[in-house]
């Protein structure tokens, strides 16, 4: 049917309807999508517009010579036939199209027999229209059209698809330019990553440098480097951190997980799925997700292929120099665009820290740095000189190796009133009301905080409620036992529903009794006579849920006598507990002086009479060891007994030599 046939109304809606499709198609040609789903949104919408049976879009190779299917839509319903010389007839008109550069109208169904070709072999009518883009072939766009259109219909659904190839065709154009672009910055950034990671021989430096370069050339949220040395994984260095701390749990745990995959000798990549793991990699791999919660997590090994010598009968093993760790946290997690950068990255950081481990293993490379760096101490007017002050700092090490010296180790750590308690919660609720504040005098069993607990109330409730029910059902049993003219089988039965009824009130009496003991924990009281210490509780806990076993405040006596909290690091605490062990069983102690930070100027005695056999994280202080000291109270002024103050303390650890 013609637009001539039909009424205004409908050639209007139709027009418009084009003109939707083609603005739609145009904003399609400005996006930066992958052609696939480009041409998979293009295809329908020209099939649309011209009322084609079906579509297809084929782009051209490499080679610039053969092509391949991209789109195709309602193929099965054109005729192309399964049989390899009517695909290859259609192959021929493609080819046509891509080699004349000029757009097509083939007729439907053969040609003459005299002619060359034998024209199209479905029975459509086929459109072509080249995609190029100066002058260069991009790809064809083709349509099916059913036979028997009026010539002019057939020239302007020719003239609509040659926009729309030009739009296709812009689009390619764009997207491969913008290819370029990313690939000429990708080989931009690849050149600079080589150079950064073999500029310098320096081990750590250049595994700083190759976790850093990495993640920006890979594109993801961190790197880190793992080396293996001596059948030991190490964490090297880790993407915007200028140390690592080898200690810490975390990065134990990845330093175990990165030994477990270097065990299977292969690559892997953990989106949350487990199943296709080794048992003990899975194993290593779930605590270092419950240490760090990590999403996504790729391990990539850097594997060193060593060259064969001439007369080998076989190439050597390849050694594996450690791995690389990637993790991503966004939604897309790690890519295969990811998995292959990361590839990359390896091939090109294998050599530089092959050559960094080899630089490294030198004996005595330390030394050798040292003294070629500061060459100038041994030219021949320096010399006595150097030698003059060589000597002399060989004789103060060995001096100080000999001579001894009182030796003590430094902690930090608060000012504290020897009887002291601190509050937990008994049962969970949410705290209703905070009674005390900080410097707050109490008496022992005074009520300091108040919770409330829905789920208690709504027991209560509802156990007095079947308790109250229970026993009417008993009185009423009563009462019916009481009637005369009961048979001996009814008041047998009365007396046994008696009888359980009885003990099912005596179970509802006893669970209620014990949620109102549960009720009667929900007020906190304080423990001992003394002075609320903990800052802040009503900013800290008004209406703040709260679980058993919780720490709410502390509660001291002031008045009770006072001591010394010191905190040592767990790298000291080996001299304190060596000192603590040598000191005379009936009376241990170790003497300790120690400063305020109120009062710095004057100094203050005391004695240590307990250290802890353990060391144990506290908070930002890391991994330390408590000692308590014994002090004199009266040797402080009244103003400086202040709990939580801050002290300085030096435990006296015998004499040890310089």
């Amino acid at each position: 049917m013609s637009l001539d046939t039909l009424s205004p109304d409908a050639v209007e809606r139709a027009q418009q309807q084009i003109r939707t499709i083609v603005a739609e198609i145009t904003q399609l040609a400005r996006s930066d999508m992958e052609p696939r789903e480009f041409f998979t949104r293009y295809v329908p919408r020209v099939i649309q517009a011209v009322a084609a049976v079906g579509g297809a879009v084929w782009t051209i190779n490499g080679d610039g010579k053969s092509f391949d299917l991209l789109i195709g839509e309602h193929l099965p319903r054109t005729g192309v036939g399964p049989d390899r010389d009517s695909q290859a007839q259609h192959a021929r008109l493609i080819g046509e199209a891509i080699v004349s550069g000029e757009s097509l109208v083939i007729p439907a169904g053969p040609r003459a027999a005299d002619e060359e070709d034998l024209g199209n072999p479905t029975p459509y009518l086929l459109l072509l229209v080249p995609l190029t883009n100066n002058g260069r072939p991009l790809g064809v766009v083709e349509l099916f059209q059913r036979p028997g259109i009026p010539h002019s219909a057939q020239r302007g659904n020719l003239n609509f698809l040659k926009q729309m190839g030009e739009l296709a065709a812009s689009y390619l154009a764009a997207h491969d330019e913008t290819n370029r672009a990313e690939r000429e910055s990708q080989w931009t950034r690849l050149a600079h990553f080589g150079r950064a990671v073999h500029q310098s021989l320096d081990l750590p430096t250049t595994a700083y440098t190759l976790a850093n370069e990495a993640r920006r050339l890979i594109d993801c949220d961190r790197v880190s480097v793992a080396i293996r040395r001596r059948c030991r994984v190490r964490i090297e260095a880790v993407s915007g951190q200028d140390t690592v701390e080898r200690r810490a749990n975390v990065v134990r745990l990845l330093a175990n997980l990165v030994d477990r995959v270097l065990a299977t000798g292969e690559p892997m990549w953990y989106s949350g799925d487990t199943s296709q793991l080794a048992p003990q990699v899975e194993e290593a791999l779930s605590a270092f997700v419950n240490e760090s919660h990590t999403r996504t997590l790729g391990i990539v090994p850097l594997v060193q292929h060593l060259p064969t010598a001439p007369n080998a009968e076989k190439p050597p093993q390849p050694k594996i120099l450690g791995a690389l760790v990637i993790e991503r946290i966004d939604e897309e997690g790690l890519t295969e665009t990811i998995r292959r950068r990361t590839k990359l990255v390896c091939d090109h950081g294998v050599a530089a820290v092959a050559n960094a481990l080899e630089h490294d293993q030198v004996f005595l490379m330390p030394v050798w740095r040292t003294l070629g760096k500061s060459r100038w101490f041994v030219e021949a007017r320096r010399l006595p000189k150097t030698v003059a002050i060589t000597g002399l700092l060989l004789a103060a090490v060995a001096a100080s190796c000999v001579i001894p010296a009182d030796f003590r180790v430094t902690a930090t750590g608060t000012l504290q009133p020897a009887k002291r308690q601190d509050v937990f919660v008994q049962e969970p609720g949410v705290i209703s009301r905070v009674l005390v504040d900080h410097g707050d005098q109490v008496k022992a069993g005074a009520d300091l905080i108040r919770l409330r607990s829905r789920d208690l109330e709504v027991a209560i409730t509802e156990v007095r409620g079947r308790r109250a029910a229970t026993l009417e059902q008993l009185a009423s049993a009563r009462r019916s036992q009481a009637e005369p003219r009961l048979t001996f089988d009814e008041r047998n039965r009365i007396s046994g529903q008696y009888a359980q009824l009885q003990k099912t009130a005596d179970s509802l009496t006893n669970q209620l009794e014990l949620l109102l003991e549960k009720q009667k924990l929900l007020t906190i009281h304080s423990p001992l006579e003394g002075t609320v210490v903990t800052w802040d509780l009503k900013k800290r806990l008004d209406d703040r849920p709260v679980e058993r076993g919780q720490l709410l405040l502390s509660v001291a006596d002031p008045k009770s006598p006072w001591e010394l909290e010191l905190l040592v690091p767990e790298a000291h605490a080996g001299y304190v507990a060596s000192a603590w062990q040598q000191a005379p069983q009936g009376k241990r102690s170790l003497d300790v002086n120690y400063i305020l930070a109120t009062n710095p100027a004057n100094s203050r005695t005391g004695n240590a009479i307990e250290v802890q056999s353990s060391a144990e994280v506290r908070g930002d202080d890391g991994n330390t060891v408590l000692v308590r000291v014994r002090i004199d109270r009266d040797s402080l002024d009244p103003s400086e007994l202040r709990p939580g103050a801050t002290v300085t303390g030096r435990i006296y650890c015998g004499r040890r030599a310089i």
